[in-house]
């Protein structure tokens, strides 16, 4: 089961070399959609991190959550998470509260 925060691979090879990665924002409790809410994760830092964007380190490496540019996938499309976000979940709650209510 996909949950809440998980890291995902891309599952689109034609994005996968600019957002390696997605997150699951869509809580695992919904399940009445095959869709699944995500935001796209960027190499490194982002050249301008935002008050909607999560900087993090996976594997000793640096990524960029964009949560400002949320998108929904086919849930079938998703593998099964490689890492997950737990630990960030406040700095991502934050991001997303100010997509959506701009504080």
């Amino acid at each position: 089961m996909i949950r809440q925060f998980d890291l995902i691979e891309n599952p689109s090879a034609r994005s996968r070399p600019q957002y390696p990665y997605l997150v699951v924002l869509q809580s695992h409790l919904l399940t009445a959609s095959n869709l699944t809410v995500v935001a796209p994760v960027l190499h490194g830092d982002a050249p301008a991190v935002t008050l909607t964007s999560v900087a993090f380190e996976f594997q000793g490496r640096t990524y960029t959550l964009l949560a400002g540019e949320p998108t929904t996938v086919d849930a079938h499309r998703l593998s099964r998470g490689v890492g997950n976000l737990l630990a960030y979940e406040d700095d991502i709650r934050r991001a997303l509260d100010r997509v959506f209510t701009g504080f």
